[in-house]
């Protein structure tokens, strides 16, 4: 049984490389076959709209992930999970230096930004980050002003574990904001840093949402309803982000949208959608895919820790090795019609298919976002 076990994992993780660590030719091909099975309606309106990703990461270059997503912006996560306050300034440096030299992308600022990357066929490039650790300071709210003033535009309070600032929806232990937290919200909302709550444990999420002034959100975050999983959010959640003006960001990572029943595909993304806007409206629903930002930007080393701990704590219940013992081959590591960015147009075509009318397509592509990034983005005194 163990050989058995060991033999799959390494199956797993033979793919996650495959598929995720160096550009392969054959995902470019099903992601590109994808994509021509739109409707020209939806080609046509993707193209004429704004639309916003709230989550990705591993921009290196100019893609064609990015060419191909239609995308007017796309929120990246800068910063490293373990980033102390010299990784961060690092890594925000580094992003400076790829967008100085980038043809095809713009550092975006503000929401004005936004509208100038759409003017002139560009995709903006929001600095993000899924850790507020390096944050943490004798002076919370000088650091982030500094952050604010290199770019940071959108900031997790918590990363799976316990923060500085909140408990992490991993721990299992649903504590609640710290003392310190309350300075981090109060310090972001000053200095025009969206507050972000994926990753973030549900006590500590509500306790969040008590004390922001402007619209939170829910970077990339599923209904636990439909999706079980403890990355997911719960109704209470949602609701509560929705009567505080805010927006929850549906995520394509397929390890947060299976239902144990069948393998995730894009079908299982739109029900997440259609879930939301029943239980919120369509004018709180955005998309956060949780994807990379280009092809073959996976680090092999943390691939192989990522697929051991999996291995440690899932063994034959986790979705990968199910994917694996049933042969799905490359669309073992993706949520199948939906791989990556490059394949936003498809979400475009599945709503207009799942009858939301062309105003709402908008709204939920990127127009909620645009609205919450107004408020969260503007700086005054709270």
């Amino acid at each position: 049984m163990e050989q058995e076990l060991d033999k799959v994992y390494d199956e797993v993780y033979r793919l996650a490389v495959d598929t995720w660590c160096y550009d392969n030719p054959a995902v470019k091909e099903l992601t590109l076959q994808y994509n021509s099975q739109v409707s020209e309606q939806a080609r046509k309106l993707h193209e004429e709209s704004i639309i916003i990703d709230n989550c990705s990461f591993g921009l290196e270059n100019d893609n064609w992930y990015i060419a191909e997503s239609g995308l007017t912006a796309v929120n990246c996560t800068v910063t490293a999970p373990t980033d102390n306050i010299e990784g961060a300034v690092r890594n925000f440096m580094l992003y400076h230096s790829v967008l100085n030299s980038s043809k095809q992308c713009i550092i975006i600022n503000s929401v004005d930004d936004i509208l100038r990357a759409k003017k002139e066929h560009k995709t903006g490039i929001i600095f993000g980050s899924q850790n507020c650790e390096f944050i943490l300071n004798d002076d919370i709210d000088a650091a982030v002003e500094v952050f604010a003033k290199m770019g940071l535009r959108v900031l997790q309070i918590a990363y799976n574990q316990r923060s500085f600032a909140a408990e992490g929806c991993y721990t299992g232990d649903d504590a609640g904001l710290t003392h310190d937290g309350v300075k981090l919200i109060r310090a972001m909302e000053r200095h025009g840093v969206q507050v972000d709550l994926s990753h973030v444990g549900r006590r500590s999420t509500l306790e969040a949402m008590e004390v922001c002034e402007k619209p939170p959100i829910f970077s990339h975050s599923n209904p636990k309803k439909l999706f079980d999983h403890v990355r997911n959010i719960t109704d209470e959640q949602a609701k509560k982000c929705a009567e505080k003006g805010g927006v929850v960001g549906v995520s394509s990572y397929s390890g947060i949208l299976w239902n144990k029943k069948n393998f995730p595909s894009i079908d299982d993304f739109l029900d997440a959608i259609v879930y939301y806007a029943e239980l919120i409206g369509t004018e709180h629903i955005g998309i956060g895919m949780d994807s990379n930002a280009q092809a073959g930007t996976y680090i092999r080393r943390e691939q192989y820790e990522i697929v051991q701990m999996m291995k440690e704590r899932e063994g034959q219940s986790s979705l990968y090795y199910q994917s694996v013992v049933n042969g799905r081959g490359i669309l073992t590591m993706f949520t199948e019609g939906l791989l990556s960015i490059a394949n936003m147009v498809c979400i475009t075509d599945g709503l207009l298919k799942r009858g939301f009318s062309e105003k709402e397509v908008q709204q939920i592509m990127g127009l909620n976002w645009l609205r919450v990034f107004a408020q969260g983005w503007s700086k005054k005194e709270v």
